[in-house]
């Protein structure tokens, strides 16, 4: 595997050839990964409306795989730019949010499941959701759970 990563990362020069079998980029297997939002650039649909160009870099075990994400800014996909930005933990579950910050996603990390997708003959990858950590949906524990010390339970004289 370490061959592998080596050969990937071997830097070609503008004039360098191309061998006669080149295998193709293998697909991340279809699961959870914990990512990093490595590159965002706003951008429009072919249909003219607002959307977010997200790539994400994927990472597994020391594996990386670099996704392409769309997120157009409609109504109808509220609840996509809602699960990203609470997978972000850039918006709480639950609460309004009276702006997406933009500004703050480039290096955020998060946890997304991947699924595969075939068009026009070819498979790709594609996000199916972005996942809110349990750790961030979890209340906190109130604060009257703790009991004060009672009589003899103090460990020093007073």
């Amino acid at each position: 595997m370490a061959e592998d990563v080596k050969k990937n990362v071997e830097e070609m020069d503008w004039d360098s050839g191309i061998s006669a079998e080149v295998e193709e980029r293998n697909l991340p297997p279809v699961g959870e990964y914990g990512f990093t939002v490595d590159e965002f650039e706003k951008t429009l649909s072919k249909s003219g409306k607002k959307m977010a160009k997200i790539t994400i870099k994927l990472d597994k075990e020391g594996q990386f795989w670099r996704i392409n994400d769309y997120l157009v800014l409609t109504a109808n996909m509220e609840w996509k730019l809602a699960q990203f930005f609470e997978c972000l933990s850039l918006k709480k579950k639950g609460e309004p949010l009276t702006s997406m910050p933009w500004n703050q996603v480039l290096g955020a990390s998060g946890r997304v499941k991947i699924k595969h997708e075939v068009y026009e003959g070819k498979e790709s990858c594609k996000v199916d959701r972005y996942l809110v950590s349990d750790a961030a949906k979890a209340p906190t524990a109130p604060a009257n759970d703790i009991k004060a010390p009672e009589a003899g339970d103090v460990p020093f004289e007073v």
